[in-house]
């Protein structure tokens, strides 16, 4: 996405908010008055670079804090860890490289409540991966050593509230190495 495109998503998204940011939205979703933190925990669907296996699968923490302001905002960081398997396609050079990603970042999230106990929300994510890489199978010099790199990415999600603080969540999107997550919410 260009910085043009994340422009338009952000101005898309402030706009739309303006429209449906009536005090309705306080009385949906468990949860959302001020001050209250929700904290996620789950398991997601991530990319691999071409010729790569997935590990472990993203596995992300986020937590989020609904501001004490008129407005269905939240704030919060996100925390992801993956792996990746590289095999030598050589016959007679064989070796395997695990590659280990660490993600932290921030997040923004608008939430839109239109059904009791649903919270339905988009927002945007900036941070930074930090990667590692280790020869685990075999002898190698030639492969390439872990890069870091910028995490960002805008998404959409929903929690269902069970009871006033239990509830699963699911997101779309890329943020936190992964393009869907779905888990457990809890809030305090």
């Amino acid at each position: 996405m260009t910085n043009k495109g994340v422009l338009v998503f952000v101005l898309v998204l402030v706009a739309t908010g303006g429209i449906f940011a009536q005090n309705w939205y306080d009385s949906y979703a468990p949860g959302l008055e001020n001050n209250s933190f929700f904290i996620n925990g789950g398991i997601g669907w991530g990319p691999t670079p071409r010729g790569y296996n997935m590990g472990i699968p993203p596995i992300s923490v986020s937590v989020d804090f609904k501001l004490p302001i008129d407005l269905p905002i939240t704030v919060g960081a996100i925390g992801t860890y993956s792996t990746w398997k590289y095999s030598s396609p050589y016959y007679t050079y064989r070796y395997e490289v695990t590659y280990t990603n660490i993600g932290i970042g921030g997040r923004g999230m608008w939430h839109f409540n239109f059904v009791p106990n649903l919270d339905v929300y988009a927002g945007l994510t900036m941070g930074y991966v930090i990667q590692f890489s280790a020869v685990t199978s075999g002898s190698a010099s030639d492969y390439d050593a872990g890069v870091s790199f910028l995490l960002w990415g805008g998404n959409v999600g929903a929690r269902y509230f069970f009871t006033n603080a239990f509830g699963v969540f699911t997101e779309l999107g890329y943020t936190g190495l992964q393009f869907a997550s779905i888990g457990l919410t809890f809030k305090f």
